[in-house]
């Protein structure tokens, strides 16, 4: 039976999620999105001293803003660090030549499309696409059916269908919607289902098109453990993936947008009926949303960063088990 372990690192308002997988006596490190630029070091300490290892068998960007690929730029320009395969999606997978000269006739289709690639504030800096490319790392797109050839990893979202009209959203350079909760999380005094239900439901979904075109990945080690890894996908994402994947309820969850009520009804999460939900989150101001964590109550035991530290699952035992957020009502 092959060993794993899944680490959702402490990254305050920020995602990087770190993947050890074995089998048959071959290792493989994965590293889901990687904080902010800030945070690359301590991937690499982490991954070192947790493996003795440098390098990153697989790194997924699952969209391009700065608190999900900012840590990369710092890894591939480290020496001792080696990326061998790299999934991101940008337009140009899915805006082609024809298509981008009507939309664009004055611009480079290439460099515009990779624009959101850009170091978040060094202007100096490669793209990350370009990066990646001149570290030799095979970079591919990840849509809808893509599964890796050794680690048992697949994409769930977007199609490639899904994606194509973010895509021109996302070359209009639109800037996210700002999240106007601006409360610090707590638990105190009564909340019913109700109020929990009305404080998400009534919610606009969350309409940036980076958030919305986030790959969606589903970590199956084995049969009778699965985890959906949401990124920041919003509500017609996640129920883009629900119609096209008959996998996806009773996971393992890593909440979208570290817990935002932009981007799970109570009906999703129903559908979803996961049996754990980890949130990465500072634990202020916005995130995570109470009402999200009691509708993800009503099904599992709730984790987040900003109370528990990194959170690991394992193949094995943990003989210090993390205290919840929420337990399970």
């Amino acid at each position: 039976m092959p060993n794993y372990e899944v680490h959702y690192l402490s990254v305050s308002d920020a995602d990087a999620i770190i993947i050890r997988y074995e089998n048959s006596g071959d290792q493989y490190v994965v590293l889901i999105d990687a904080g902010n630029v800030s945070d690359s070091d301590k991937i690499k300490n982490y991954i070192w001293n947790h493996w003795k290892t440098y390098t990153i068998d697989l790194a997924i960007c699952t969209h391009p803003d700065s608190d999900h690929k900012g840590g990369f730029f710092g890894l591939l320009n480290d020496r001792d660090v080696i990326i061998n395969e790299f999934w991101l999606n940008t337009p140009e997978d899915v805006i082609k030549e024809d298509e981008y000269n009507r939309l664009y006739p004055k611009r480079n289709r290439l460099s515009h499309c990779r624009e959101c690639y850009d170091h978040p504030t060094d202007t100096d800096s490669l793209n990350l696409i370009d990066l990646a490319v001149s570290n030799k790392c095979n970079v591919y797109g990840a849509y809808c059916g893509k599964i890796h050839s050794h680690i048992p990893i697949s994409v769930v979202g977007p199609s490639l269908d899904f994606y194509h009209p973010l895509a021109i959203e996302i070359l209009k350079n639109n800037k996210r919607r700002k999240d106007e909760d601006n409360t610090i999380y707590n638990d105190i005094g009564y909340f019913s289902s109700v109020q929990a239900k009305s404080s998400i439901d009534d919610e606009p979904d969350d309409c940036s098109p980076t958030n919305a075109g986030s790959i969606i990945l589903l970590f199956e080690p084995i049969t009778s453990c699965k985890f959906l890894l949401l990124g920041d996908a919003n509500r017609a994402a996640i129920t883009d993936a629900i119609s096209n994947n008959t996998n996806l309820s009773g996971c393992r969850i890593k909440v979208p947008h570290h817990g935002s009520k932009h981007n799970l009804t109570s009906v999703l999460i129903d559908k979803l009926a996961p049996c754990c939900a980890i949130i990465s989150a500072k634990g202020s101001r916005k995130h995570p949303s109470r009402g999200i964590v009691h509708c993800l109550s009503n099904h599992c035991n709730v984790y987040s960063t900003h109370k528990s530290g990194t959170l690991i699952h394992t193949s094995y035992p943990i003989t210090t088990p993390a205290i919840p957020l929420k337990e399970k009502q």
